[in-house]
């Protein structure tokens, strides 16, 4: 008989969430899509869990396809609890079956880890991992230390953290994409790319933040001759890229006399000077066939001589309010003008930069409270404007002379921090996030509501 029960789903609660239940000697533990039946144990050792905390049996981790014994306890109803939540990341590093290597990996087994330490179970997964009926999902999480491959629960939550637009454009992707927002057991959270024309038009329409976005256009000939009668210097970006790829600059040097210049990992060189039907033809052949914007280049202050912008980025928390997660100044290389560590520039440290390029500690105030503001404004614009649901956003801000502050771009796959400080605030605030997010009731729109 003894042998017998200890096969059987056994679960520990702590004194807190002992008080929440009747009085009964089973419970229903859930956990994703998957569920069992579970004899409560009431030795000391479980009462001194930590409260939230449930511990299971073998038997009960087996039932719920879950590693390791402890878990978050997020909801209580009556005779169920439900645990964890069952987190899955959607990524494409999992592809030809291969693991996460270098600093993508480390980054997930740390987010893995984290997750664990707070009672939330974590695992990565490729879109490929679905099983056809959308109950299970193949995948590979951190257990002992060293990466597992498993059949998982459906999970509460999806992060997609596909990281290439081609990728994500597919066909069989984005029909993914679509179906799971429209699954009602699952809230998915920054399911997509941003590209920079939705988000100038997102973020134009509002007068708190209209001032702090440099005016921008669709790159065609007549676009481009208005720009350039307006400012000295424009950028030609493309409107789905990042990380600084395929940027051109163009500086007007005399009436009606142009150069170019392209991002490259070593100093750009300068075409021209050109009349501006030269300039367009020029142009035209660089990026014909392709999807590009005319932006307004902003005067930025400068740190030792180079140009420098603000790495900003904003989570929502515990309460799904979106907080100021951290900002890093990035330096752009010798006679560049544009800071991404790929095309030579280097991060450093926001306080010392804007003390020594801000002296004066009134401008410092100013520019602390255009920050908070951006927080505040610009992330609850594009949900509600572009009806998407967002959990995590980088900004790229540049600060003129005058200390106003510029929204340059939005990014909704952000690349992690180099700062240990910033990157420990991200972990703490995404966790939270997971569990507010599992405690919502999902509506027919998509949208979390209590």
């Amino acid at each position: 008989m003894q042998k017998k029960s200890s096969r059987s789903p056994v679960i520990g609660l702590s004194n807190h969430t002992l008080q929440k239940i009747p009085a009964i000697s089973t419970l229903r533990l859930k956990a994703g899509s998957l569920s069992c039946t579970a004899k409560i144990s009431a030795t000391s050792e479980n009462i001194q869990l930590p409260p939230e905390f449930v511990s299971l049996n073998k038997s009960a981790a087996r039932a719920l396809n879950l590693p390791g014994s402890r878990y978050r306890v997020y909801s209580v109803d009556q005779d169920e609890l439900q645990i964890g939540p069952v987190v899955g990341i959607m990524t494409t590093a999992l592809r030809n079956k291969n693991v996460p290597l270098g600093k993508t990996g480390k980054l997930f087994k740390e987010l893995i880890a984290y997750s664990s330490e707070k009672g939330i179970f974590v695992y990565l997964f490729s879109p490929d991992g679905i099983s056809k009926d959308h109950y299970f999902i193949r995948g590979i999480t951190i257990s002992e230390n060293s990466w597992k491959a498993g059949r998982f629960a459906w999970p509460d939550i999806i992060y997609n953290r596909i990281r290439f637009r081609k990728i994500e454009k597919q066909q069989d992707i984005s029909r993914l994409l679509y179906e799971l927002s429209r699954d009602q057991r699952v809230y998915v959270f920054n399911s997509r790319f941003l590209n920079k024309q939705e988000v100038y038009e997102a973020l134009k329409n509002h007068p708190q933040v209209r001032k702090m976005v440099p005016d921008t256009e669709r790159f065609n000939r007549s676009n481009l001759e208005d720009m350039l009668q307006k400012y000295s210097e424009v950028f030609i970006k493309p409107n789905h890229g990042s990380i600084g790829r395929g940027i051109l600059k163009i500086r007007c040097i005399s009436p009606r006399r142009y150069c170019f210049a392209g991002v490259s990992s070593s100093a750009p060189v300068w075409k021209g000077p050109y009349t501006f039907d030269i300039l367009f033809r020029h142009l035209s052949s660089e990026v014909f066939k392709k999807n590009y914007l005319i932006q307004q280049a902003v005067d930025l202050a400068k740190y030792n001589s180079r140009l420098f912008d603000v790495r900003s980025q904003v989570q929502k928390n515990y309460q799904g309010e979106w907080i100021l997660t951290g900002a890093a100044v990035r330096v752009a290389g010798k006679n560049r003008f544009v800071t991404h560590i790929p095309n030579g520039g280097r991060a450093e440290v926001f306080e010392e930069v804007i003390s020594r390029v801000f002296p004066s500690i009134r401008t410092r105030q100013i520019i602390d409270q255009q920050l908070t503001d951006i927080s505040d404004l610009v992330p609850v614009i594009l949900e509600n404007e572009l009806g998407i649901n967002l959990g995590i956003l980088t900004m790229d801000l540049g600060i003129d002379s005058n200390g106003n502050v510029w929204i340059l771009e939005v990014n909704s796959k952000p690349s992690s921090f180099d700062e240990d400080d910033i990157r420990t605030r991200h972990l703490e605030n995404l966790t939270d996030y997971f569990i507010y997010a599992a405690q919502m009731k999902k509506n027919r729109k998509g949208k979390y509501e209590a």
